[in-house]
């Protein structure tokens, strides 16, 4: 009976002392503690990989276009008109003009003069990429085509149809060749007064030089 008993605590303490060092799963080792058998638990977690991470391009530095800003309006000077009240429109000056009877009214009613001293301009769209329209000189109300229309079209137009109330140069657009160009190229016209006519104008004559 004596040796069942030795026999029992020998296996108790055999199986204490193997539970102490045993290497616990997931990775985490025990070690244990000096004097008091606390188990200090060693985790050893791998090492994660960061994800790559894209930084943002540098932005190109901006190009300024050539534009309005560069068009000198006032080496075409003209006075402006002290005008109280607008004669009416003349339709018998331009009968085909009768059209677009209803654009042109709104506008010489509505609009104030913004070209060349003495007209009031009405311009609208006539499909993709194109805008057309007229000019009534105030003084007598004649109607006048502005160059505007298909053939005055580009299909990257930075800018369109563009007056001064005290010169007789008019933009008929600021064009580009492709949308990412840094370059622009001008359709221009001088209202020549006397003739009641535009002119075609190149844009040597009237940039700004820097």
């Amino acid at each position: 009976m004596t040796k069942l008993i030795n026999c029992l605590f020998l296996g108790i303490l055999a199986t204490t002392y193997a539970c102490n060092n045993v290497t616990k799963s997931n990775n985490e080792a025990v070690e244990v503690g000096p004097a008091d058998n606390t188990a200090k638990v060693i985790v050893d977690t791998p090492t994660a990989s960061l994800p790559s991470v894209q930084l943002p391009k540098e932005k190109p530095e901006e190009v300024r276009l050539d534009d309005h800003d560069n068009v000198d309006f006032e080496r075409y000077h003209v006075d402006a008109a002290k005008v109280t009240q607008y004669a009416p429109i003349n339709w018998a000056s331009y009968p085909n003009a009768k059209d677009f009877k209803t654009r042109i009214t709104e506008a010489y009613q509505t609009n104030e003069i913004s070209f060349a001293g003495y007209y009031v301009v009405s311009v609208f769209g006539c499909g993709a990429s194109c805008i057309m329209g007229f000019m009534i000189d105030v003084r007598d109300g004649k109607i006048y085509d502005l160059p505007l229309g298909e053939e005055n079209s580009c299909l990257f137009a930075e800018d369109r149809a563009i007056g001064n109330l005290t010169s007789r140069l008019f933009i008929a657009g600021i064009c580009k060749e492709n949308p990412e160009d840094k370059k622009v190229y001008y359709r221009a016209y001088l209202w020549d007064e006397g003739k009641k006519e535009f002119e075609k104008v190149e844009a040597a004559a009237f940039l700004k030089k820097n």
